[in-house]
């Protein structure tokens, strides 16, 4: 089966909705749908991987892609050994002490972000900092979320949507419409739309059936209690 357009999910939400005319509403309700599903899902079509080259004694700022969301990981390899990162808050990062003469591999990083208007004028999403910094050149490997952008005129659109899911698509869509007709099938909807995500979430998303372990923060809780987990403590 072919890949439904923007428009012809708009066409079946409006008509499992019993509104037919309310295909501008539909458009703007299929965005808000797509919207959810990469502001608020870690889903592996919406993660992309770059590296960032850190130079000697180098904090950052090093810039985000415009279309960086939230970071999943970040790390860097030295002998083979890979070291990941925390993330901290900015007041965190503020009471680390920053001296020149302090230099290690890195175990933190913190992320300032723009609002969307300065971000489009500036091309990037914000920054990104690292702490402490870098001894010597390292490479960061740096998996992040991205936003994707809303489909023009979706009622008319003959775009693809990205996520691949036609028949959620649709009945959310269409559950939303429901909001707009006062349709007594809303919740009834609405939850069958949350079983078809929870399904594909678990088939190809990042809540995925396997084993996770709870563990304490490693910037608190490590072997050596006096030392942070740095090339020292190895």
């Amino acid at each position: 089966m072919a890949y439904l357009q923007a428009s012809q999910i708009v066409a079946r939400a409006c008509a499992i909705a019993k509104c037919p005319g309310f295909i501008q509403q539909g458009g703007i309700y299929l965005n808000m749908v797509l919207e959810d599903l990469w502001l608020h899902r870690d889903l592996k079509i919406n993660r992309i991987t770059e590296f960032v080259t850190v130079q000697a004694n180098n904090y950052g700022p090093f810039t985000l892609p415009l279309n960086y969301l939230r970071t999943y990981d970040l790390f860097f390899q030295q002998n083979n050994l890979p070291y990941f990162l925390n993330p901290i808050s900015t007041e965190e990062w503020d009471q680390e002490f920053k001296d020149p003469s302090i230099a290690n591999y890195p175990y933190e990083y913190m992320t300032i972000l723009l609002d969307e208007t300065s971000a489009q004028a500036a091309g990037s999403a914000g920054s990104l900092y690292i702490y402490p910094q870098s001894s010597g050149q390292i490479v960061l490997t740096h998996r992040y979320m991205v936003k994707q952008p809303d489909i023009t005129a979706p009622e008319t659109s003959t775009v693809i949507p990205w996520f691949p899911d036609q028949n959620y698509l649709i009945k959310a869509t269409a559950v939303e419409l429901m909001g707009e007709t006062d349709d007594t099938r809303q919740e009834s909807w609405r939850a069958q739309c949350e079983a078809m995500l929870r399904t594909h979430l678990i088939m190809e998303g990042d809540e995925q059936a396997v084993v996770k372990s709870v563990r304490l923060d490693p910037r608190r809780f490590h072997s050596n209690r006096t030392l942070k987990p740095t090339k020292i403590t190895d």
